[in-house]
Order: C-alpha cells, then structure tokens, then sequence
C-alpha cells in the first residue's frame, strides 16, 4: 500500500519542482488511519472515484508511465482488510491519499 502510494507521489510530480511526501497514521478506536500526502501535479475531484478503477489513466502513458493498476489493487487489499481508501486532491497543488484499516485485523 504505502509502496504504492510513495511511488505514484513521485512519478506524478510536477516538473522542475522536488518532491515532498508527508506520510502520516492516527490512531481511532476501532481503526488506523494512514495518510501520504504530496505536492503532485493533483487530481480533478471528477476522477476521484474514476483512480480507482483497474485500466483507469488519467494521463497520457508518455507523460506518465503505468498501466491503470496500482490504486485498483490498493483499493482491494484495503477493502480485504475492512478498511477505506479516498482521495482528497487540488489540481497542481498535490494530493492527500487515506486508508484505514481496521484495527482487529
């Protein structure tokens, strides 16, 4: 998962500009909550739930290399572990990724 997210927050930087990736996890009463937040190149709110779609691009495979696979596959590894994933994401100023996992697991 953090693998994932951590390698999608460097491939989708914005040109000229160093990479910064703040992870972070809080404790709740019945769930960990994990965030990888980035200073990308962001996502329109439109594509939020489109990302995680397997086969799903939302930029040009010469811009950006990838298939479409990795959130999709993010998705079902936390929806296995009980948990949740989401996206909250500004176009060009970067985006906050989070997923929860329940804590009994």
């Amino acid at each position: 998962m953090l693998q994932n997210l951590i390698s999608n927050a460097i491939k989708f930087k914005k040109k000229a500009i160093k990479p910064k990736i703040i992870l972070s996890v809080k404790e709740t009463q019945q769930k960990w909550l994990f965030s990888v937040k980035d200073n990308g190149i962001g996502i329109d709110e439109k594509h939020f739930e489109q990302i995680f779609i397997m086969f799903k691009r939302l930029n040009n495979i010469n811009d950006y290399k990838g298939y479409g696979i990795g959130l999709s596959h993010c998705k079902k590894i936390i929806e296995i572990h009980n948990g949740e994933i989401w996206v909250n994401s500004t176009p060009k100023k970067g985006s906050t990724f989070y997923f929860t996992i329940d804590k009994k697991i």
